[in-house]
């Protein structure tokens, strides 16, 4: 695992780390009480090293790296055990490098061969990134979903590119609600209302904190980079929205539009709570039992999703047909979200309006999905499409000479009840689907190239790094 750095092979560190404890920063410095002793942890299919880990750590670097590897490694093995089937590689790369010092900057990022965590000074004192078990388990969250839909990687859809940052943070809320004493001072900030602000939905205090002093803007939440218990935002369509704009709205960027959803499931995570305290369940089992039924639900529901322009109704469907298989009261709960956060609507189709079943089953190929339950069926269609820049309408910060190629979201979704009439379906089209990619190519134009976030290879247009 680690000897990519000089250090032992795999199979010796593997030894040496069975049964070994370490001081383990739970959260991030804010919270000095989120301190306990933690076993180190195995590691499983998905390979990763991190710089400086050493299983004796000495030194301050020593000692950041291995907190980085408990995060890193427990994450990935609380994620494995709520799929269907565990992720048994990465999406680009046989071992994952970790770099919980890369270097000076005020950012951290995944870029599918490894994950960088940067260091700030700030009036004489560097803040590092990787010091923040979220902002970690963040990054993680990134190169997971990228590992169960590598489709999701370039593709042009801003609701996408919003789901990878919303299940970041969802990843990192997850992570740390893993562990009893985050779960224990949750409940006593509370007092079991789990609407009310607290250590596990404020996300990355510290360097929230941070932020909010470099750039002095008190639109930041004073004391998180982002806390959906708080921060209630709810859908509107992108493409009616600013692309900047301070920080306590809603704009048309990955990171301000991704809190809609972030918003969506962490409200569902809290009615699931107050539904287990109703029927009698003590406060520690009902956020547990709520933790694992939000999370999984979520993550079995990814890969069963389509790939649309409005990836949000996309997954929020999905994520209830896998809710109606395990409770029919967590269905009722999501789609209730979903309704009251304008991800969904009241309105479906009538059975005229689109394919019947046994059109649908003429139909399906080999990579199509359907999802089968007693209550309903559906099937995600899938379609991988490009387009050139020049089909699309004018990029006003692109050069007419650039005609690459670009990903669209292309897929489409049916769900049909038991009787086989279709209930509802998500099939964009041809102009929503243009309109859509020249939105991102607008917002991204200034980063594309070698140094940017994406970059043009082979005449495609291609995603470089996540933040």
């Amino acid at each position: 695992m680690f000897n990519i750095f000089g250090r032992k092979k795999i199979t010796q560190i593997q030894s040496s780390l069975a049964h070994l404890l370490s001081r383990y920063t739970v959260n991030d410095p804010s919270t000095p009480d989120l301190v306990i002793d933690c076993e180190m942890p195995r590691v499983g299919f998905l390979k990763y090293a991190v710089k400086d880990m050493t299983p004796a750590p000495s030194n301050i670097n020593e000692k950041r790296a291995v907190n980085c590897h408990i995060s890193i490694g427990n994450c990935i093995e609380n994620i494995q055990k709520h799929l269907k089937s565990p992720i048994k590689n990465w999406s680009a790369t046989s071992m994952l490098q970790v770099y919980p010092a890369a270097g000076a900057d005020l950012n951290a990022f995944y870029d599918r061969r490894s994950l960088r965590f940067y260091y700030y000074n700030f009036k004489g004192k560097n803040v590092y990134f990787s010091d923040s078990s979220d902002i970690v388990t963040h990054e993680l969250g990134h190169a997971m979903l990228d590992a169960m839909r590598p489709d999701f990687w370039s593709v042009q859809a801003l609701e996408i590119w919003s789901f990878h940052e919303a299940f970041s943070d969802i990843v990192a809320m997850f992570n740390l609600m893993n562990y009893d004493i985050a779960l224990n001072k949750m409940l006593a900030e509370t007092k079991g209302d789990l609407t009310v602000s607290n250590s596990v939905s404020r996300l990355a205090e510290e360097v929230g904190v941070l932020i909010r002093n470099v750039t002095k803007d008190p639109t930041y939440l004073p004391n998180a980079l982002r806390d959906p218990a708080v921060e209630l935002f709810k859908y509107e369509d992108p493409s009616r929205l600013p692309k900047e704009t301070s920080n306590n709205k809603l704009a048309a960027e990955c990171h301000s539009f991704g809190r809609v959803f972030s918003n969506a499931w962490y409200q569902i995570f809290v009615r699931i709570f107050n539904y287990h305290v109703s029927i009698g369940n003590d406060p520690m089992s009902a956020i547990r039992t709520a933790r694992d039924f939000s999370f999984s639900i979520l993550v079995q529901a990814v890969p069963g999703s389509a790939r649309v322009v409005n990836y949000y109704a996309s997954i929020a469907k999905s994520m209830i047909v896998v809710a109606k298989s395990k409770n029919p009261e967590y269905a009722r709960i999501m789609r209730q979200v979903f309704l009251e956060w304008k991800i969904l609507n009241e309105v479906e189709v009538r059975t005229l309006s689109g394919p019947s079943w046994k059109d649908i089953v003429g139909q399906l190929r080999k990579n199509d999905i359907v999802v089968k339950n007693s209550k309903a069926t559906s099937v995600v269609m899938r379609n991988d499409a490009t387009l050139k820049v020049s089909e699309l309408p004018i990029i006003s910060n692109l050069s007419s000479k650039e005609d690459f190629e670009i990903e669209v979201p292309s897929d489409s979704y049916y769900e049909f009840d038991e009787r086989g009439n279709l209930a509802f379906e998500i099939k964009p089209s041809d102009e929503e689907i243009k309109s859509s990619a020249a939105l991102c190519l607008e917002s991204i134009a200034g980063s594309i190239g070698k140094n940017g976030e994406w970059f043009v290879e082979n005449g495609r247009l291609v995603r470089q790094k996540i933040s």
